[in-house]
């Protein structure tokens, strides 16, 4: 055989052996890394993080406003007509004891069962999320963060998410050595004072940018700057239409009226609380160890005091109120406010009435019990429920 033959078959053999492993290898699926690993256990094949997922249920951003009809009963909070200073401080004394349940953000990691989840809140704050691959002492970050801290109105504060609990941590309250995956800088976008301020949000945004770049890390906004106006514009709208006050009233029959004697003995003895603003209130503790006042108790006419060092004080009415943004299982509450007035009026031979000082009726508690249902309802589909941590904060 000539080396020239030769050397044709060996090329030839070399070539074919060539291309069968270049066939063999496209028929191979390239090999892919588990979607949910992670250094610091981050989903990175998310497109949309946990954070910024759109609020779910009928309570949209893009929702149109309901507008229900009010019943005579319940009233807006701003528009009562109560006591000047009534104070709904209660004194120290547990009557009933329930947990409250608070707002707690959905991610990708399962929280301890013994710590709590407290960071932010995205149905009521705008969140800028500074993230990153490497962890953050506590010190770096909040160094950072009070070397570009703006004054706010709103509330606000600098969050971490902990690498070792998996939790949303305050870090003003955390431990100096504790480590953290991401950064979330948050401002409330509304409460009882009214939505944020454009000016406000713009100063938040430039210290969210400021903050991100001096730690080198890339950021994300809970959504578009405008959208965030128009969304605390919309929380506020939301808030005024369910910061309703569920009222009925005593009065009495007898034209002398009502001793403070009675009235103190009474009500010690239907379990309502004496407080610290002088007048009564049903309250319990919450899951925190502090005391929610559920409904309370304040004389008729201005300015709502029931004092006890003077015994003889006559008056000719009593008022129930309650709150219902701010109180967990409303209706519950509103039957036990109803039920614990019609008992006072009995025992001190009274007329149960409404605000316009009509007889209170079986059909008309129904109707308002149907009316805080919707409410009820309403703030359940919006994610901020009745009674919960985030409620107590916008209203």
């Amino acid at each position: 055989m000539e080396l020239r033959t030769a050397l044709f078959i060996i090329g030839m053999v070399v070539i074919v052996f060539i291309a069968f492993i270049s066939f063999h290898r496209s028929q191979q699926k390239p090999y892919k890394l588990p979607r949910n690993i992670h250094k610091y256990g981050r989903s990175s094949g998310d497109e949309v993080d946990p954070l910024f997922e759109p609020r779910k249920g009928p309570e949209s951003s893009a929702r149109p406003v309901l507008k229900e009809k009010k019943e005579p009963v319940i009233q807006d909070a701003d528009d009562i007509k109560r006591p000047e200073t009534v104070n709904i401080t209660p004194a120290p004394l547990v009557i009933d004891e329930q947990n409250d349940e608070a707002g707690i953000m959905e991610l990708d990691l399962q929280p301890s069962e013994k710590a709590i989840d407290n960071g932010p809140q995205k149905e009521i704050e705008y969140v800028a999320l500074i993230r990153g691959a490497d962890p953050i002492t506590r010190d770096q970050a909040l160094g950072v963060y009070r070397q570009h801290e703006y004054t706010m109105e709103k509330r606000n504060g600098i969050f971490g998410f902990n690498i070792h609990n998996g939790l949303w941590r305050n870090l003003e309250h955390e431990d100096q050595t504790s480590e953290y995956r991401d950064i979330c800088l948050t401002i409330q976008l509304a409460d009882y004072n009214g939505p944020v301020s454009e000016s406000e949000l713009h100063r938040f945004s430039q210290m969210s940018l400021e903050v991100a770049e001096e730690l080198a890390r890339p950021i994300i906004f809970s959504m578009d700057f405008d959208e965030a106006l128009a969304e605390a514009v919309d929380l506020d709208r939301f808030r005024k239409e369910l910061d309703v006050i569920p009222v009925v009233s005593i009065v009495a029959r007898s034209e002398h009226g009502l001793t403070m004697t009675a009235i103190h003995r009474e009500s010690e003895k239907l379990g309502l609380a004496y407080g610290e603003d002088h007048i009564y209130h049903r309250i319990r503790k919450n899951a925190d160890n502090q005391t929610d006042v559920l409904f309370s108790m304040a004389n008729m006419f201005k300015p709502g005091d029931l004092p006890k060092h003077d015994v003889d004080l006559h008056t000719s009415g009593l008022t129930f109120f309650m709150r219902l943004s701010t109180v967990s299982k409303p209706v519950d509450v509103y039957k036990d406010m109803i039920e614990t007035a019609t008992t006072m009026a009995k025992r001190l031979n009274c007329i149960l009435v409404d605000q316009e000082t009509r007889p209170v009726t079986e059909s008309m508690t129904m109707s308002q019990t149907k009316s805080i249902m919707k409410m009820t309802s309403r703030m359940e589909s919006r994610s901020i429920p009745a009674g919960s941590d985030l409620a107590k904060r916008l209203f």
